[in-house]
């Protein structure tokens, strides 16, 4: 079965390329980097919190202990996070490096000239691909985490959510048929007529448009979202029956990781047109 999207296309490319760093190895390292992204912002919320009221213990639901033995997990948690960041976006640019040595050194003359740009969008692809992963896991893991905190509170806040959805859908279907026509175009660029070639330049620019409208939306998602959401349960008066400030932050973290996978799918579908060449 051929690959029908740009993910099915990047997971194709990558496994056909010599290299020395799995691809499973791979995805499971930036996907714990993801997770770690976000864990010392929580875990410093407790401390953080002891501090400013100047308590010498540090309470995290019924647990409680030491500042000095907080502080020294919460270090702990940092210096991992750190590692395990650092080791990430180093496998990551590393791969992408040994792509483009291994094809440069080992490719046919003819190869090299006819698929020299292909190949190079497709291993930014790669990139998009494992940023979106990283993202997009620790977004998921902790937006369901939020939910099983407060339930009520998660579900209004995803409705609200799946409004904005729709909204966000009618910007991506103006994306996708502006960058098609100009695709349709770059495909014929070298026999292109001065009128085409202005035409060209007028599609990616309202391609443009849009993509900086869909990218530039995250903020405006989440935090509309959220706030509405707690709106509506203190009107209902369930707000009080979780402990908010934890949850909110923990579904603001969610959704931002969720909106930033979302918008690294959107910059790795813009290379499906590379992607589907080199892996023909």
């Amino acid at each position: 079965m051929n690959p029908r999207n740009s993910i099915q296309l990047a997971l194709q490319f990558y496994k056909q390329q010599p290299t020395t760093i799995p691809l499973h190895r791979l995805l499971l390292l930036v996907a714990l980097s993801g997770v770690l992204e976000t864990l010392p912002i929580l875990g410093a919320l407790p401390l953080l919190k002891s501090v400013f009221l100047a308590n010498d213990m540090v309470s995290v639901g019924v647990l409680e202990t030491t500042i000095f033995s907080y502080s020294l997990l919460l270090i702990l948690l940092l210096f991992l996070r750190f590692y395990v960041g650092k080791s990430a976006q180093f496998a990551n640019a590393k791969a992408r490096i040994n792509l483009i040595t291994d094809f440069r050194l080992n490719a046919p003359e003819q190869q090299r000239k006819v698929q020299k740009v292909n190949y190079g969008k497709s291993v930014q692809a790669i990139n998009f691909l494992l940023v979106g992963w990283s993202q997009f896991i620790p977004g998921l893991l902790f937006t369901i985490l939020g939910i099983s905190l407060a339930p009520k509170f998660g579900a209004i806040t995803l409705f609200i959510v799946s409004i904005w959805g729709l909204f966000i859908a009618r910007i991506k279907r103006n994306q996708d048929a502006w960058h098609k026509k100009s695709s349709d175009l770059a495909d014929k660029v070298d026999s292109l007529n001065t009128l085409e070639i202005n035409r060209l330049q007028t599609y990616r620019i309202q391609a443009a448009k849009w993509d900086s409208i869909n990218k530039n939306l995250r903020e405006i998602v989440i935090i509309s979202s959220l706030i509405g959401s707690l709106m509506i349960n203190n009107f209902l008066g369930t707000a009080s029956s979780f402990d908010s400030l934890f949850v909110v932050i923990v579904f603001l973290r969610g959704l931002q990781q969720l909106f930033t996978a979302y918008i690294m799918s959107q910059q790795l579908a813009g290379l499906r047109h590379f992607l589907t060449k080199v892996n023909t």
